[in-house]
């Protein structure tokens, strides 16, 4: 039940000890209701579930707890039905041997269903407060010894089972450290990494695995424990093993996931503890026991010998460290200016750490590759990554510098590096302005930019965004409103190289930004991507996932990221479909701009009406979706904000 009335905690004990009536209330519609009885229609659902631990101890071998549920206003839950508890305890840091990290020990789990079993005993106090007492007794496990002095956890799933009134409540998860014999809190534990670490990337854990049952890493640590899963699914080696091949820039450091916070107090134990299991889940080709790649290694006794956790965590921060302090070194300005015969002029300037500008020859041997991608139209570029189905123009790519050597019709003039583009299809309006994407990779060793080699290792630097048109007015800019850029640093890093390997590599900052926020600030934004990213698709099969307004959709639907649209977007700019065009959704096909955006994320008939009806082409010819782009009527009865994408007018 969630009582009607915001008091205190005496009253909704009195108010709820006149009635049993109120047992089913799931939430207020905010009026007074008379005394005894709800203030109306309960809310039709709580969104979230805060627990308070009031008292948990074990009790000869049983375990007990009693806690308290609140909504996300504060006001009390009663009536929940359907909960699990499971009791783990924690064996300390070298306990086990010498050298061996802490470990939790799973005894096992209850479910209690209000409507049909419950094993223990499980008591509703009808004010939101409730308590449990387990049926198992811990010292009776033939597999885990129960220890009274070891710090004791008791878990909590409770399920998203409706509230006798119909009042529909979350899955959501909890759990208490304690001391078994009074209930005090341990004096050592085990939090290495707090659930909004994960959160980063995943925005919700619950939605990770399990059908959206366990929201909270610490549930996922004390599950995955030896003796309860299977070799190789225990939490510290699992979870690395499914991050370490991942393209993400954030993943270069271990100090992406291990942050400190007070909800991991544990944090430094990566660096700290080493272990065979722990470092093995990532060094998969060293088999300590057999003495492949690593000096034989029978036990973890000797480990913290040799990889002390200075140098642990230097070895294991340093390459991001030492790819900001390179990056730090090197910037870039440019500028684009369109001719009457329809090319366009990029200059390139190359600036030292405190913006100013330096002679390009000075450095030109430590340059791995200067990059350049030109495009016409930044709100709907018309140039294809191949050649356009109607303008027949493909993007100008050109490399001005690569492996230290200036390249063909590519000049030096006053330290600055120029090259004239060959003919662009300029013309009115967003046409008149092209734009040049740029990227800059350099050749280092360490922090110190050194002359490039065959063998040597480069590091991309932040990337430049020039624009330019042939009129000699302002030019036209794509919107950087949608995207907000400090999510995708959230999972990729401030120092992810885009592209890196078949590209120069793009590193995003805020040298591409051409606006800025209400204080000031420049907007880090995507737009660049489009000089590649084109409506036409990418790649030589066709749309390869399509223009760049889908393949975003399409690239993290298919990695499982997207869960919610806040997760990355700061605001959808409607308007910008004004001045666009067709999209490329498959190989040889067009659909119009606001339905293929749409439906890289929606399947067609998900929709639920006839999407021709709406003006939409849907996989037309080139021609066709393009002129039909602004007939689509969908935001005649559609209104998706970034909160609530479904949103329509009524």
């Amino acid at each position: 039940m969630m009582n009607t009335q915001k008091s205190k905690f005496a009253l909704l004990l009195a108010a709820s000890a006149v009635t049993m009536a109120l047992t089913g209330c799931g939430g207020s519609d905010g009026n007074d209701g008379k005394p005894g009885e709800p203030g109306g229609e309960p809310a039709p659902a709580i969104q979230k579930l805060n627990f308070t631990f009031n008292k948990s101890v074990v009790t000869n071998g049983v375990p007990s707890v009693e806690f308290t549920v609140t909504n996300e206003d504060d006001l009390p839950v009663v009536g929940l039905q359907k909960m699990r508890f499971a009791a783990a305890q924690l064996i300390p840091q070298g306990a086990t041997g010498a050298g061996n990290a802490s470990q939790w020990q799973y005894f096992g789990d209850e479910t209690c269903d209000v409507a049909s079993t419950c094993p223990g005993t499980f008591v509703d106090m009808k004010n939101g407060r409730y308590s449990y007492t387990f049926k198992m007794n811990l010292t009776a496990n033939t597999k885990i010894t129960y220890n009274d002095q070891l710090a004791q956890r008791v878990l909590i799933r409770a399920y998203n089972t409706p509230l006798p009134d119909g009042t529909l409540v979350p899955n959501s998860n909890a759990f208490v450290d304690f001391t078994a014999d009074t209930g005090a809190e341990p004096g050592y534990s085990r939090k290495i990494v707090a659930t909004e670490s994960c959160n980063t990337c995943h925005q919700d854990l619950a939605k990770v695995k399990h059908g959206g049952a366990y929201s909270d890493v610490n549930y996922c640590a004390t599950c995955h424990t030896s003796g309860k899963v299977g070799v190789g699914k225990e939490f510290n080696v699992l979870v690395h093993a499914k991050h370490k091949d991942l393209t993400l820039g954030s993943l270069e450091s271990c100090q992406s996931c291990h942050v400190e916070t007070e909800a991991a107090p544990d944090w430094t134990n990566w660096s700290r503890i080493p272990t065979a299991a722990t470092c093995g889940s990532c060094h998969t080709a060293v088999d300590f026991a057999a003495g492949k790649g690593h000096s034989q290694q029978l036990d973890n006794s000797n480990c913290i010998a040799c990889h002390n956790s200075n140098w642990t965590a230097e070895l294991h921060t340093g390459k991001t460290a030492e790819k900001k302090a390179v990056m730090a070194q090197l910037g870039m300005s440019a500028t684009l200016a369109g001719q009457e015969d329809n090319t366009a002029v990029l200059t390139v300037s190359i600036l030292d750490k405190d913006g100013n500008a330096i002679d390009a020859a000075s450095v030109q041997n430590k340059i791995k590759r200067l990059e350049t991608i030109t495009n016409v139209g930044p709100n709907f570029p018309i140039m294809g990554y191949n050649p356009s189905p109607v303008t027949q123009y493909k993007k100008v790519t050109k490399d001005l510098v690569k492996d230290g050597a200036l390249q063909a019709d590519v000049t030096i003039v006053d330290g600055k590096l120029v090259f004239t583009t060959p003919a662009l299809p300029f013309g009115a309006g967003d046409t008149d302005t092209a734009f040049t994407f740029i990227g800059l990779e350099m050749c280092n060793t360490g922090s110190t930019l050194t002359a490039c080699s065959a063998d040597s290792t480069t590091t991309s630097m932040k990337a430049e965004l020039a624009f330019g048109t042939k009129s000699g007015k302002a030019p036209s800019m794509r919107h950087v409103n949608s995207v907000n850029f400090s999510t995708c640093q959230g999972c990729h890093s401030d120092t992810f190289e885009i592209h890196k390997g078949h590209h120069a590599g793009f590193v995003m900052s805020e040298q591409v930004s051409h606006a800025k926020d209400a204080s000031g600030k420049p907007i880090v934004g995507v737009d660049a991507c489009v000089a590649c990213h084109t409506p036409d698709g990418t790649y030589a099969s066709g749309a390869n996932k399509g223009g760049f307004e889908m393949k975003l959709h399409v690239v993290h639907g298919e990695q499982g990221v997207i869960k919610e649209c806040t997760q990355c977007h700061n605001d959808f700019n409607l308007d910008a479909f004004k001045v666009k065009g067709a999209l490329a959704t498959s190989a040889g096909k067009y659909t119009t701009p606001i339905t293929a955006t749409c439906t890289s994320c929606h399947a067609p008939e998900s929709i639920g009406h006839g999407l021709e009806n709406m003006g939409a082409i849907v996989d037309g010819d080139y021609t066709q979706a393009n002129q039909a782009a602004q007939s689509e009527t969908c935001f005649y009865c559609h209104t998706p904000t970034v909160a609530d994408h479904t949103q329509v007018k009524m």
